[in-house]
């Protein structure tokens, strides 16, 4: 029975424990160890996950805005998978037509008579897809594109080639070659290919 008395009542709390609830404030409380843990507070919290929310929200809507435009940006995922599907299929064909003999009809002949890659007409739908893909917004009108007008500026000159090529006039089918040759560069520039030098020295 002498022993039991000095047993701690189970009603007293030890003065060394600090509870969340011993100390707070109208709008502050504080919950730390004796051996001196950061506190935290409710408004720092709240504070942090209002920015944390803000955060995923901007980086969704600028998400959302690149994929609602298409990506059709320069740089963009939609001007990269064009790449990806067009350049070597553009480069191929003009590295075919700058090698041909323009004074040996048969041989212009059969670069529009190809089906193939390397042929015209594989050329003209990727040439023309390629130029389309250099958009600033996917509402503006390919016309108003300058790469499109400058491989429409090709392209007109290829349909003069090939009308020569159909009366069999050999002048006017060099002549209308070495044309279609100078507007090249402009086209090549404008989709970020290799200049016509640089094509013929691969």
């Amino acid at each position: 029975h002498q022993a039991a008395a000095f047993l701690p009542s189970p009603s007293v709390a030890d003065p060394r424990i600090v509870t969340c609830n011993a100390v707070r404030r109208p709008d502050h409380e504080v919950c730390g160890s004796d051996v001196g843990d950061a506190p935290t507070t409710r408004r720092s919290f709240s504070d942090s996950l209002v920015k944390g929310s803000v955060g995923i929200s901007l980086a969704f809507l600028s998400s959302s805005r690149a994929n609602a435009s298409g990506g059709a940006t320069a740089g963009g995922v939609y001007l990269l998978s064009a790449k990806q599907r067009y350049n070597q299929r553009v480069i191929a064909g003009i590295k075919s037509f700058l090698t041909l003999d323009a004074r040996d009809l048969g041989q212009v002949n059969a670069f529009f008579a190809s089906t193939t890659e390397g042929g015209w007409e594989d050329l003209s739908a990727a040439g023309y897809l390629l130029s389309n893909a250099f958009r600033t917004s996917s509402g503006k009108p390919p016309d108003s594109l300058p790469s499109v007008k400058k491989w429409k500026a090709f392209a007109k000159e290829i349909e003069l080639l090939k009308r020569a090529l159909s009366k069999k006039d050999g002048d006017k089918v060099l002549s209308a070659y070495k044309d279609a040759e100078e507007k090249l560069d402009a086209y090549l520039d404008a989709v970020e290919l290799p200049s016509v030098m640089e094509l013929k020295q691969m």
